[in-house]
């Protein structure tokens, strides 16, 4: 996380983090089956609770 966040992070900032990767990490374990493309979407909704574009 310190990769993408400042070395003393808003609560708002570490929560955005913690959905971030939480979430990529829930889509891995949930869909192991589906095609890693497929997963994009994934990555699309962490960049989207970083508040960063895609």
């Amino acid at each position: 996380m310190r990769l993408l966040q400042d070395p003393e992070p808003t609560l708002e900032q570490a929560a955005r983090a913690v959905i971030a990767f939480g979430g990529i990490q829930d889509c891995t374990v949930q869909f192991p089956d589906v095609p890693q493309d497929a997963l994009r979407l994934a990555v699309d909704g962490a960049c989207a609770a970083l508040g960063l574009g895609t």
